[in-house]
C-alpha cells in the first residue's frame, strides 16, 4: 500500500489544510494502523497578552473620550468598542507515525508531492 492511496494519510492532510496528493484515496490501512499522533497546543498566553494589550488601548480611548465630553460628569462608565472572548485558542497538529503496512519507496514524497507545495516550496528537500 501506498501513502498516496491511503484514507488515513488523507484525513491527516486535511487536518493541515494541505492539498492532498489524491483526492479520492481508495485504500484503507488495517484496523488499528497507522498510528497518528494528536498534539493539542493551548495558545492562551499569546492569546491573553494581545486581548489585555488591546484592552489597555480600549481604556485609554474611553478615558480620552470622556476627558473630551464636556458633560461635567466625574464618574462616567468607561467602555471601549471591543468585547473580548477570554477562552484563548487551541491548535492540532496530526501526524502519521508509524503504520504496519508502511512499505519504504524512495523519493515517493517528491515524486508526488501537490503541485501547490511543489511551487510554494521550490527549494524543499524532505529529510
Amino acid at each position: 500500500a501506498r501513502v498516496t492511496n491511503c484514507s488515513a494519510y488523507h484525513f491527516v492532510e486535511q487536518q493541515h489544510s494541505q492539498p492532498h496528493i489524491n483526492k479520492n484515496p481508495s485504500w484503507e490501512p488495517r484496523n488499528g494502523s497507522p498510528t497518528i499522533q494528536v498534539h493539542i497546543r493551548p495558545d492562551t498566553e499569546n492569546e491573553l497578552q494581545n486581548m489585555w494589550d488591546e484592552h489597555e488601548d480600549q481604556t485609554r480611548q474611553a478615558e480620552e473620550a470622556v476627558g473630551d465630553s464636556d458633560s461635567g460628569e466625574d464618574e462616567a462608565s468607561l467602555f471601549g468598542e471591543k468585547q473580548y472572548d477570554l477562552s484563548g485558542t487551541t491548535s492540532y497538529e496530526y501526524d502519521v507515525v508509524e503504520c504496519e503496512d508502511f512499505v519504504e519507496d524512495k523519493d515517493s514524497w517528491v515524486r508526488n508531492m501537490p503541485e501547490e507545495i511543489r511551487i510554494a516550496n521550490p527549494d524543499f528537500v524532505p529529510t
